[in-house]
């Protein structure tokens, strides 16, 4: 049976960690509960309503199955949701789910505000073995990484977002992703001389909040400037908490 934590309600979001089993192997989960159902844009599930957010830890004794025939991956997240949520009334289908490597025990947010916008961001953050700097390594992919590492972002404003303003905050997280990287002086895993701008599985999903609507986020708007701030002191502090937890280090350049 699961068991769940409470990280408290931000802005009628309620945040909490499920601890739970998958094929007899623990882990547990980031859970974020709308009030309502929203629209989001999600890196690896497109635009779409839910109810939910799920971060979803993936133990190393799990990964095997991921290579199982039957094992496929909808098939697994499906059974790992499931798990997570056998203490709620949700659907899967009104699920946005992040997979990662990351204990939930290690999960950072930050928010920021101005009057009465807002902007608020849920970060996990593995980058000690799979850092790497985009498209300046081409033979990374074939090398692999000999643990998986990612950050992923959940980003939540109070601005109701358009498709547009919820593509472009993907352009915004990233560039704040960057931003932690260097101030943590974070090299790329596979070519310690190079400075890493993210990992090779990062995932990211925007939501749009209730308030005005807004169509621009980027770097000449406050709430671009309040996104930047809040995914950056997000991600910075999960790198930490990552470290503190595991012992992992960066590499150091060369």
């Amino acid at each position: 049976m699961a068991d769940s934590k409470s990280l408290g309600e931000f802005h009628g979001i309620r945040a909490e960690v499920v601890n739970h089993s998958v094929w007899d192997v623990p882990a547990n989960a980031l859970i974020l509960h709308l009030p309502r159902l929203t629209s989001v844009l999600s890196g690896r599930q497109g635009y779409k309503r839910v109810s939910t957010i799920c971060n979803l830890y993936m133990p190393e004794p799990l990964w095997p199955h991921l290579h199982r025939g039957a094992a496929t991956w909808n098939g697994y997240f499906r059974e790992v949701l499931g798990c997570a949520l056998e203490q709620f009334d949700i659907s899967v289908n009104k699920v946005a789910v992040l997979s990662t490597g990351v204990n939930m025990e290690q999960l950072a947010w930050a928010e920021e505000s101005f009057g009465d916008e807002w902007a608020l961001a849920f970060v996990t953050a593995g980058v000690a073995t799979n850092a790497m700097r985009l498209g300046q390594e081409i033979d990374c992919a074939a090398r692999g990484s000999k643990k998986p590492g990612t950050i992923n972002t959940v980003l939540f404003t109070s601005a109701t977002l358009s498709q547009a303003a919820l593509a472009a905050c993907f352009i915004t997280i990233t560039e704040a992703k960057v931003v932690a990287l260097e101030q943590l002086d974070i090299k790329s895993a596979y070519t310690p001389h190079l400075s890493a701008t993210g990992t090779g599985t990062d995932q990211v999903v925007a939501v749009s909040g209730d308030g005005p609507r807004v169509s621009y986020v980027a770097g000449h708007t406050m709430l671009g400037e309040m996104i930047a701030r809040a995914v950056t002191r997000a991600t910075v502090q999960a790198i930490k908490n990552r470290w503190a937890a595991t012992g992992e280090r960066p590499v150091k350049g060369v």
